[in-house]
């Protein structure tokens, strides 16, 4: 995904989000992806009034969805073992299917737990 993309299909929904949102206080969190630290990106960012915090490099524990991406990796490895040894073997079609399996299975006192503990994370 390059910055061009990034803006007009991620970031023009979160403006919206934003746009719906804006008395609540909420701010948008990226990690240092290419596109997502560019100067094309920062700049669409400030154009679109999203406030945003940018996490120094190599911060995985503050940024959470990393934890619930590992989750899910051990979510899958656990009941699709065949996947973690030849994975060249599942057809894309299944490896969407098993993915969405896992996103749908991460608990959502999971989540709220990891979001309860990011400003512990962050002091």
């Amino acid at each position: 995904m390059n910055s061009r993309k990034y803006d007009r299909y991620i970031l023009s929904r979160i403006q919206e989000f934003f746009e719906l949102h804006s008395e609540e206080g909420f701010f948008f969190v990226q990690d240092n992806a290419p596109s997502h630290r560019s100067r094309e990106t920062t700049e669409n960012l400030r154009r679109r009034r999203i406030p945003n915090v940018k996490f120094p490099p190599y911060s995985l524990d503050l940024n959470l969805i990393e934890h619930v991406w590992n989750w899910m990796k051990n979510w899958i490895q656990e009941r699709y073992w065949q996947a973690r040894y030849d994975v060249a073997k599942v057809l894309l079609r299944e490896l969407q299917r098993i993915i969405w399996e896992a996103w749908e299975a991460v608990p959502d006192e999971y989540i709220e737990t990891l979001f309860d503990s990011w400003w512990r994370r962050c002091n």
